[in-house]
């Protein structure tokens, strides 16, 4: 099932809604670190407006109202990130001030996202880099996109 809706959903606005919450969060919150040279009381973390499940809800309406196949690709993307995040914290364990159920929850929980336990971008990479869930997940993922434009180049006509 999922390969047919895979088809009929647009890749390239499927892969940006993949990327989506960390194109909006991560340069939010290290905007905010650089510019203030503290986290944000709010914006504390990498994961805020766009893991949120008031953005979910505002790109379901989207799509929902416009009825075309790049905003639902958008919206599964969003989904589908946000659901891999949430795997990840379920098989490392949620510390209570950083859990993502924060994010999707926000304002529900309270008017605060989850905060960060590192304080640099490079800091962030290396406690990824340790993290055996992110890693596979990127081994994974590049996998995918490999074989898809493998598959893609090798389907275009050979021009003589």
């Amino acid at each position: 099932m999922l390969g047919k809706l895979r088809e009929r959903l647009p890749a390239s606005w499927l892969i940006l809604g993949c990327l989506l919450p960390d194109l909006i969060d991560k340069p939010l919150f290290y905007g905010l670190l650089w510019a203030r040279g503290d986290p944000d009381p709010l914006i504390a973390g990498s994961r805020s407006v766009g893991h949120s499940g008031v953005f979910l809800a505002l790109l379901l309406a989207v799509a929902l109202v416009a009825r075309r196949p790049a905003a639902w690709a958008i919206f599964a993307g969003v989904v589908t990130h946000v659901l891999l995040d949430l795997g990840g914290e379920l098989l490392t364990g949620p510390r209570p001030e950083s859990s993502i159920w924060l994010a999707i929850l926000f304002p529900l929980l309270g008017w605060r996202f989850p905060e960060a336990h590192f304080r640099s971008m490079l800091e962030h990479l290396r406690l990824s880099a340790e993290n055996l869930y992110v890693l596979a997940g990127e081994i994974v993922g590049g996998a995918i996109l490999l074989v898809a434009w493998w598959k893609r180049r090798r389907a275009r006509p050979q021009s003589s």
